[in-house]
């Protein structure tokens, strides 16, 4: 039967980009805590930034699926509903999540912002097909890859801040300057695993946040998660005046809104115990800010 008693706050697990820190997503945060909820921002090891370090060490992705997987348990032990909010390899890695059907049972929701399954955004060089010739041959030790404008932001004046960042610290609310060749070739096993897996999936509910303009990944990417994950509830938002990094973008208020009312749509909603209940109907919604 239904237990329609109110529900206590949701945990809010935060993912943020490749080789990056929870500073991408501040506002997020911020938000989340004003609406009453608990928010995680999770710094996984190899994955995250770590400012101790001068050149940062890689773990594998598996490892990085590891450290979520380990999160969304600990929570749902304490009885907390959970929701997985991932940033551009952290939306990967929200979807690797639900590979593990334990996990994937305990997660509520998840929310998608600038999914980056495939890099195909309309600043990507055209000679991105030679990738694999770096991130999986010796070629590889003779490059990395360097942050450049637009640092995924439309907004002059914070694109500006975001080149001042890097210039003095390394690492921005943007990421970090430059990404080694060992964290992209995880990130790029993370993606070819979730894309192959993709049609195996299951989630309860998603919320898509997608720049229509995002320089790194195209709104494509949306449309392939929504076409192959089996969603109870798929929300798809895109963003009109951003680029790749929307939560310190142009739309950041609107991506912040979206998420903290998806956020307590998922701490409200009723749960199912202990008679199964059957899959609810795909609904694919589509909106334009």
């Amino acid at each position: 039967m239904l237990s329609t008693a109110p529900r206590a706050p949701a945990t809010a697990i935060l993912l943020h980009g490749l080789c990056s820190t929870a500073d991408e997503m501040l506002s997020v945060v911020s938000g989340l805590r004003l609406a009453g909820h608990r928010v995680l921002p999770l710094a996984i090891e190899g994955y995250s930034y770590d400012p101790a370090r001068t050149q940062q060490r890689a773990s594998s992705h598996r490892d990085w699926l590891h450290a979520v997987g380990q999160a969304v348990r600990g929570e749902a032990r304490r009885g907390h509903r959970v929701v997985l909010v991932g940033l551009s390899a952290g939306a990967s890695l929200a979807l690797g999540a639900l590979i593990d059907p334990e996990v994937a049972g305990a997660i509520d929701g998840l929310v998608l912002m600038s999914t980056s399954l495939r890099l195909d955004g309309w600043a990507v060089p055209r000679h991105r097909f030679l990738l694999p010739l770096a991130l999986y041959t010796p070629l590889g030790r003779f490059w990395h890859y360097r942050e450049r404008p637009p640092f995924g932001v439309k907004n002059p004046r914070v694109r500006g801040w975001v080149a001042r960042e890097l210039a003095e610290r390394r690492v921005s609310r943007a990421g970090a300057a430059t990404i080694g060749v060992p964290h992209l070739r995880e990130n790029d096993r993370l993606r070819r695993l979730v894309r192959r897996l993709l049609p195996t999936l299951r989630c309860k509910s998603v919320l898509a946040l997608h720049a229509a303009e995002d320089e790194v990944a195209s709104p494509a990417n949306v449309t392939l998660v929504q076409q192959q994950l089996q969603a109870g509830s798929f929300r798809r938002v895109l963003l009109p005046d951003s680029y790749h990094m929307i939560t310190i973008d142009n739309d950041r208020r609107d991506v912040v809104r979206e998420t903290v009312r998806f956020v307590d749509a998922a701490a409200a909603a009723p749960t199912a115990h202990p008679a199964p209940q059957p899959p609810a109907p795909l609904r694919h919604a589509v909106v334009h800010l």
